[in-house]
């Protein structure tokens, strides 16, 4: 049964373990395999435990992790709990002082755990804290960001954001920025984040509303209103090598379910005329988008130009209303 900001029970302190890492697992394959091995080569935080919940995955991954690591805590659905559903299971299953939420898709990097740790330990107002992410490649994966306001929205799509200087970019709109400093964001991307176990005993589990995207906004939301701060930490790393799981089961309409969350988010925060203004000015957006893209078919007769027809008429769609994958009810 999903539920929304369900409270996580105290636990007895002191603790039994300093550091527990959760990891959520759905037909992540390879990966998860190397996330784990990456988390006992670098992470020298004790005690630790290790936590991954399966989401009924069909590739195998969970039984070579059990083989490989058979000091990792699994714990096997028989169905698909979602992100958020399975990282509460794993949350309530800890006893660590400090809960890592890990992707399976990632790789810790030398140190970058244990600073987070010990970021924590140095300020104890911080509910979050998260290390800069890199892509596969090495590059910047951008991970803070503000939280969501019309007047980003429209200047994140109609303005020549390579052109703007990195400090206009980083006061207006958070992602575009060379994440080069500790600061502190509104919101940071869920890949690779520390919370501090009394915070979620003051705010809550994660919403089960969203079962994929945006529940990371949510809970920042909520532990900013609840006075906790919330820091990026630039001199710890970790490699993301990008939505992987949720790639498999949406495929190229990925973005599209983000976009779901976003209006559950604004629904929830801000009410329903901020949500229906939030709609339209993305609908109307993608129409802009949208006739640029005819004009181009109809002068050049791109094939490839169909697929971002087609996507855009179904981001449109989802912005009014109109339609969108449902989840069964085996999968919600």
């Amino acid at each position: 049964m999903k539920y929304t900001e369900k409270p996580l029970e105290p636990l007895r302190r002191p603790f039994e373990f300093k550091l527990s890492i959760l990891i959520v697992n759905y037909n992540s394959g390879e990966m998860l395999l190397d996330c784990l091995e990456s988390i006992y080569d670098t992470v020298k935080t004790e005690p630790l435990e290790v936590i991954v919940v399966d989401n009924n995955s069909q590739d195998g991954s969970i039984a070579a992790a059990k083989e490989k690591y058979p000091e990792a805590r699994c714990i096997e659905n028989g169905f698909n709990n979602w992100f958020s559903g399975a990282t509460n299971q794993a949350i309530e299953a800890s006893r660590g002082e400090y809960l890592l939420c890990l992707n399976p898709d990632t790789l810790c990097h030398e140190n970058a755990i244990d600073e987070l740790v010990k970021f924590l330990d140095r300020n104890p107002e911080t509910g979050l804290a998260a290390p800069k992410l890199l892509n596969g490649d090495g590059s910047l994966q951008p991970s803070c960001r503000h939280f969501l306001k019309s007047r980003h929205l429209l200047m994140q799509h109609i303005l020549p954001w390579k052109r703007l200087s990195n400090s206009w970019r980083k006061q207006w709109v958070l992602e575009y920025w060379d994440h080069d400093e500790t600061i502190q964001p509104d919101w940071i991307i869920g890949a690779c984040i520390l919370v501090r176990r009394e915070t979620i005993e003051d705010i809550g589990l994660k919403d089960e509303g969203f079962p994929m995207f945006h529940e990371e906004t949510d809970w920042c939301y909520r532990m900013k209103k609840a006075d906790w701060n919330i820091w990026f930490v630039h001199t710890a790393a970790v490699t993301h090598f990008g939505s992987q799981s949720a790639t498999v089961y949406w495929g190229k309409d990925l973005i599209l379910e983000f976009y779901k969350g976003k209006h559950r988010f604004v629904r929830k925060h801000f009410g329903l005329l901020p949500l229906l203004l939030h709609r339209f000015l993305l609908a109307g957006l993608l129409f802009l988008r949208l006739t640029g893209v005819l004009v181009r078919r109809l002068c050049s007769g791109n094939a490839n130009l169909n697929q971002e027809t087609s996507f855009l008429l179904k981001g449109m769609a989802i912005q009014l209303g109109l339609n969108g994958k449902k989840l069964s009810r085996s999968e919600a």
